[in-house]
């Protein structure tokens, strides 16, 4: 999609033209085995489900509404949840084919917790939308096979429900977090005036861990302090970026925010750089988080998918499972949707265990054009992702010396999009001669594998 070949034209616009800008200028991208030596040393592996490879799942934020699953259910509430809700997304999971492509992770955001901890001063379930309590709820998500997330915060209140946050109040959290059966813990960090994440987020993991729970621990700070340097040693995942919401300025935003993390911080098993949920797809179905609907067109959807992949970013998608719109809800997403989040060929890139990807060309993110990607993968084939951020068509080409590959190397190239076999080519792809074309804010996305076939040099 949103790609095509051309004949190579003006070589001041093509990458790495050996009449524009040298080869030699060039940074290259190093073989499997020295990209694993840039594995962050002290990742946590605690044991939590399904945190090995980026957690791949769905989550509450912009996905639920009330009255569900009718006769009178109320389109999707932006931060609502509740048990009938909750349940009947739980069994849309499958419907919609979720579970059987991969995705096992399901996490209520900013939207579960009562506005007062109980008696005892531990959290407690919105007793209006949770009447039962919390505990059936993981129980029956549990029952399905799929691991189960909750939200907390640093600060004294939540971020948008301004409902209890977890100041002074780590042990216990974490205690009814484990005595519930939870397995993924995110803590924000709003409403910390005077706090410091690296000296905070550790009381929290220390005493998620203190529980004998495995629970994968997800930091959000934003990126601010650098946290692919710390994060490692205390939590699973740890967000990278600002907030991503279905706009193109902000997809574009968390792509350049991501390229600029150093390459030997790009992710290892347990240890992840988190660009927030996906909102593949997302328009007027959803809830519109922070009054902001969905406006991006399906290239730009299907870069979000793709760059959160290739950098080996958590795939969280936010999108409501039912089409509730004449009152009555039944499992559904859209032919977008399915396309998009079911694509189990870029759900195999990012479920890799390698480190995540990293720009090749050009030199600097700063430079307009088409830029290139490559992450290096466990079954020693290489993963490409020629993206195009600028608002109109760019063209360009893979060199094979790019990836670390001797001269003479020979690629079978498949496009993970068009779901097809572009063929074998020698020394780069495409051909010497021709470039591919990238439409404004779409990327391709490539899975290069060698060949037998060696260039006559």
């Amino acid at each position: 999609f949103g790609s095509r070949l051309s004949v190579a034209g003006d070589p001041e616009t093509r990458p790495g033209s050996r009449t524009g800008r040298p080869l030699a200028a060039m940074p290259r991208w190093s073989a499997l085995g020295a990209l694993l030596a840039l594995r962050p040393a002290a990742a946590l592996d605690n044991g939590a489900p399904h945190s090995r490879a980026p957690p791949l799942g769905w989550t509450s934020w912009v996905a639920l509404g009330p009255g569900w699953p009718g006769p009178e259910a109320k389109h999707p509430v932006f931060d609502f949840c509740d048990t009938a809700s909750v349940k009947a997304s739980v069994d849309a999971f499958f419907d919609v084919g979720l579970y059987d492509a991969g995705y096992r992770h399901f996490h209520l955001d900013d939207c579960w917790a009562d506005p007062e901890r109980n008696a005892s001063g531990f959290l407690q379930a919105n007793r209006a939308h949770f009447p039962e309590g919390m505990k059936p709820i993981v129980d029956y998500v549990h029952s399905r096979g799929l691991v189960f997330g909750l939200y907390t915060c640093a600060g004294v209140y939540t971020c948008v429900g301004k409902l209890p946050g977890s100041k002074d109040h780590w042990d216990q959290d974490a205690a009814v977090f484990a005595e519930w059966g939870v397995d993924w813990v995110k803590m924000d960090w709003c409403n910390t005036e005077g706090m410091v994440p690296e000296e905070t987020y550790p009381k929290m993991a220390a005493a998620l861990n203190k529980t004998g729970r495995p629970i994968h621990f997800n930091m959000c700070e934003w990126g601010r302090d650098d946290p692919w340097k710390w994060g490692p040693a205390i939590s699973q995942s740890w967000r990278a970026t600002d907030d991503h919401t279905p706009i193109w300025s902000s997809t574009k935003k968390i792509i350049e925010q991501r390229t600029a993390i150093p390459p030997e911080l790009a992710g290892a098993p347990y240890a992840w750089n988190d660009l927030d949920m996906l909102e593949s797809g997302n328009y007027g179905q959803a809830a519109h988080a922070n009054g902001l609907e969905g406006n991006m067109t399906a290239a730009e959807y299907k870069t979000e998918f793709s760059m959160w992949a290739i950098f080996a970013s958590p795939l969280v998608v936010t999108t409501p499972l039912l089409d509730c719109s004449s009152g009555t809800c039944r499992s559904a997403i859209t032919d977008l949707q399915r396309e998009i989040l079911l694509n189990t060929e870029v759900i195999a890139i990012n479920q890799d265990t390698t480190p995540g990807g990293r720009l090749v060309f050009p030199a600097s993110y700063a430079t307009p054009g088409l830029k290139v990607y490559t992450r290096a993968l466990s079954d020693d084939s290489v993963a490409v992702a020629l993206y195009n951020p600028e608002d109109a068509p760019a063209r360009g080409f893979v060199d094979f010396a790019w990836l670390g590959w001797p001269a003479g190397a020979a690629a079978v190239v498949r496009d993970l999009w068009a779901h097809s076999d572009l063929g074998t080519f020698p020394g780069r792809f495409p051909e010497a001669g021709r470039d591919v074309t990238v439409d404004a804010h779409a990327t391709m996305v490539l899975r290069l594998r060698k060949s037998a076939a060696e260039v006559v040099v």
